[in-house]
């Protein structure tokens, strides 16, 4: 009888768990499993979103810090305004005598005046075409982002003194402009370099993705068509958009000066008009500063859990069309060389 006991006993140990108890533990496994899982995707969203909001960040900075250094040296190497003159007291001829010229010429300066010609170009709907030379560069119609070109003439000591070849937007060399001759006893000028570059927004043809491009002058003989082809300099760059700040003409500054209204002077902007209102080349003489928009976008779509709302260039608001993260970079940039003192 004793003997029996124990192998009940026995067998009772060696007994498996109830249907009951194995559903509990996996129900438990599977509570743990979950929390697991929805702690690790959620720590990998986030680590998503900080890297592309990161990138974002810095593609936007790098963009507008590239294309505000060119637009501040634009016009750069001519004498801008007429307080800075030449007096030519060698030429007898009284019609020259003590008249006054600005001291340097390049093939893009006023000869009258010294004002810089082309120093600042822009298109409301991008270049109809990126290589046309700046005589007969025109301007697309009904694409969503502007263009601007800037050109200016690379210091001549610092070439003189480092032996330096100076470079376009993308590192390429640019060919020497020939000297300008000394005429009718206004000064002429050394040979010297033309920088020209060219910033607009476009579909990278491999990748898809929209860019920010530059083209430079780069290798072109000087007045030619651009030889070099536009180069992407920032990512996902989807708009640029352009402002452009214009002085007084000399009329309304006489007139503000006759009506002792001291306020409006030379160097204050009076409008604001985007590129397709500024019709002349005076007009763009008169451009002293320049306000750069641009919209960036994510590299990775689905990081936003809805499709985010913005306000682009233009302050209307906007909603994405995808779940990208977008950020609006904006800075207005004085142009250095059309400021008061400026040489």
């Amino acid at each position: 009888m004793k003997q029996n006991i124990k192998l009940s006993r026995s067998l009772l140990r060696t007994q498996g768990r109830s249907l009951i108890e194995i559903m509990i533990a996996l129900t438990i496994g599977m509570v743990i499993l979950i929390a697991i899982s929805t702690l690790f995707i959620g720590n990998r969203q986030s680590f998503r979103s900080s890297d592309d909001k990161a990138r974002l960040d810095e593609e936007g900075r790098l963009a507008l810090n590239l294309m505000a250094f060119h637009v501040r040296m634009s016009g750069y190497g001519t004498m801008l305004t007429p307080i800075e003159k030449y007096t030519d007291e060698r030429n007898p001829d009284s019609t020259l005598m003590n008249k006054v010229y600005p001291a340097t010429y390049t093939t893009y300066t006023d000869r009258r005046t010294g004002q810089s010609v082309d120093a600042i170009r822009g298109c409301a709907g991008g270049f109809a075409d990126t290589a046309a030379n700046v005589a007969t560069v025109g301007c697309a119609a009904g694409t969503s982002s502007d263009a601007f070109l800037v050109r200016y003439v690379v210091d001549q000591d610092i070439i003189a003194s480092g032996g330096a070849v100076p470079t376009d937007c993308l590192g390429s060399t640019v060919s020497l402009s020939p000297a300008i001759p000394e005429e009718k006893g206004r000064p002429g000028a050394a040979a010297y370099y033309l920088i020209e570059n060219r910033f607009y927004v476009q579909n990278n043809a491999a990748t898809g993705n929209p860019e920010l491009y530059c083209r430079g002058n780069g290798a072109t003989v000087p007045g030619a068509n651009l030889v070099n082809p536009g180069q992407p300099i920032a990512e996902n760059v989807e708009s640029l958009k352009i402002i452009y700040g214009l002085a007084p003409d000399a009329i309304t500054v006489k007139n503000a000066i006759n009506a002792n209204n001291r306020t409006v002077t030379g160097q204050s902007v009076n409008q604001l008009l985007t590129a397709d209102l500024i019709t002349t080349s005076d007009m763009w003489s008169r451009v002293i500063s320049v306000r750069i928009c641009i919209v960036v976008r994510s590299a990775n779509d689905n990081i936003s859990t809805t499709n985010q709302s913005y306000r682009d260039c233009n302050d209307n608001q906007v909603v994405a069309t995808d779940r990208r993260l977008r950020g609006v970079f904006s800075t207005t940039v004085a142009i250095r060389n059309r400021s008061v003192g400026a040489t």
